[in-house]
């Protein structure tokens, strides 16, 4: 749903004026994590590959999506708050692979026809001008947080031959704390009934989703029917100690994928999953 602290991206949204890219859209815009050769700030994809994709075949990469509490441009891109894990990968590579982190600052705004269509698009657009770029598709990951684990699910069901898996932690956008924040949101049922309906319809989807009990934005519950779709796995990370907080250094539940509780625990199966999908999903080009 949020990332943290918010970030005022005035430089950000100047870059808007990029050009469009091919079929119209946005060139999409982000900042690179790459040891040595990562970018310095946000900018457009095309710069950022020519930096830091000198051999494209070789890296896993990783396209991050964040949250956002309805999408919007460059809503909550704050790129130095990714997950500290992936920053890691990006530095010391994964089981003898180089890692390539994109964090993706969204330029779309939502609409009511399904939450996350627009960025699920978005992320297509990467996907194709990285696979142009010569990044085989076994080699991309998609992950997310909250509002953009909703998204990259929505990206495994609408091209999954485009990239590996997807790994999310906290997906259901959030239904839950829109509803309570007061207003008319009874038709946020029926926003959550066709996000539901598209992932349980997708077929050949590839994800590893965690889930947080007691997490007041996306709660377990709205996610838990991934676990019933062949080739994806859900992890519920579940509050032991029945005081509501799943870790001490992170009260709050839905942030639990910063702690570090989740970087001792769950992040050793985050690399498994990796490295288990690249391996045997080589029939991906």
């Amino acid at each position: 749903m949020f990332s943290r602290p918010f970030l005022i991206a005035a430089a950000a949204l100047a870059l808007l004026a990029a050009c469009a890219s091919q079929g119209g859209r946005l060139e999409p815009m982000g900042q690179f994590f790459a040891g040595e050769n990562s970018t310095a700030a946000i900018g457009p994809l095309g710069q950022g590959i020519a930096t830091v994709l000198p051999d494209p075949s070789e890296p896993i990469v990783v396209i991050y999506n964040h949250g956002t509490d309805w999408g919007g441009q460059f809503q909550d891109c704050e790129p130095g708050t990714m997950p500290g894990f992936l920053k890691y990968w990006s530095r010391k590579g994964l089981g003898g692979h180089p890692v390539v982190v994109f964090y993706l600052c969204t330029q779309e705004v939502e609409d009511r026809f399904v939450m996350g269509k627009a960025r699920s698009q978005e992320n297509e657009v990467v996907l194709d001008r990285l696979i142009a770029a010569g990044v085989p598709p076994r080699n991309i990951f998609v992950f997310g947080h909250s509002g953009g684990a909703s998204t990259a699910l929505l990206t495994a069901e609408r091209a999954p031959a485009k990239f590996n898996s997807a790994v999310v932690s906290a997906p259901g956008y959030g239904f839950a704390w829109l509803e309570e924040e007061g207003g008319d949101y009874a038709w946020m049922e029926v926003e959550y009934d066709k996000w539901r309906g598209r992932l349980e319809r997708a077929r050949d989807m590839s994800a590893l989703a965690f889930v947080f009990e007691g997490d007041i934005y996306a709660p377990p519950g709205d996610a838990l029917f991934l676990g019933a779709k062949e080739g994806v796995a859900v992890v519920t990370v579940r509050d032991t100690e029945g005081n509501g907080i799943l870790c001490r250094d992170e009260p709050e539940p839905h942030f639990y994928w910063w702690s570090s509780c989740f970087n001792r625990i769950e992040r050793k199966d985050v690399e498994a999953f990796v490295l288990e999908r690249l391996e045997h999903r080589a029939w991906l080009p």
